[in-house]
């Protein structure tokens, strides 16, 4: 009798044998021979979940996405405090943890793909990322209003923030000496003041 094999959850255990894999190679060094070899599959079976190396890559970052959109959620949901959901919702850019730190490696080698891609699969991707980060802005931001009785331009303030964090991430990719952390949390931490200072 032949093995019945869920398909999501082999596509799973594929992206997560391959985040290793790029975790330590790299994207530009790594083999789909080399990886198909190493996991003991055919590549036939591969091209049976992924048509394309790509399509394997992007999945693995698809996943680690949403897992860091799940530890995000979480902890923003349970803290009180605006500078902590500020600083988790924006914690790939700046915290020290391994996941984040990994992440963010990731993110780094495939800044390229998704910078220039023309695959409908990333440009949506790219979209709903923006989307849920704008949206989680917009309930912190209105959340806070509402606890502390005062009105704030939520849709000027979400823009502003979300543009600014990545502006300053890019900048840290081209300057080598620029200090994402502490710029990103100071801009934070100022956001935090006028907010609270307009009360």
């Amino acid at each position: 009798m032949p093995i019945v094999v869920n398909k999501e959850e082999k596509i799973k255990k594929l992206c997560e044998q391959a985040y290793t894999e790029l975790l330590q190679k790299g994207v530009d060094n790594f083999s789909l021979n080399k990886f198909v070899s190493s996991i003991d599959i055919s590549k036939g079976q591969f091209y049976h979940y992924f048509s394309t190396k790509e399509e394997l890559i992007f999945e693995v970052m698809s996943q680690k996405s949403l897992e860091m959109i799940e530890i995000a959620n979480i902890y923003i949901d349970k803290t009180e405090s605006l500078i902590d959901k500020l600083a988790m919702l924006f914690s790939i850019y700046v915290s020290d943890d391994n996941e984040s730190a990994n992440f963010r490696k990731l993110m780094l080698d495939m800044f390229h793909i998704y910078m220039h891609s023309n695959d409908p699969h990333v440009k949506q991707y790219n979209r709903e990322l923006y989307e849920w980060i704008d949206q989680k802005l917009k309930e912190i931001f209105d959340a806070t209003a509402k606890k502390e009785n005062f009105d704030i331009q939520t849709p000027i303030l979400v823009k502003s923030i979300s543009a600014t964090a990545d502006g300053m991430y890019l900048r840290s990719l081209m300057v080598e000496s620029y200090d994402l952390k502490n710029e990103l949390t100071q801009y934070l931490i100022e956001i935090e003041k006028l907010i609270i200072r307009k009360k």
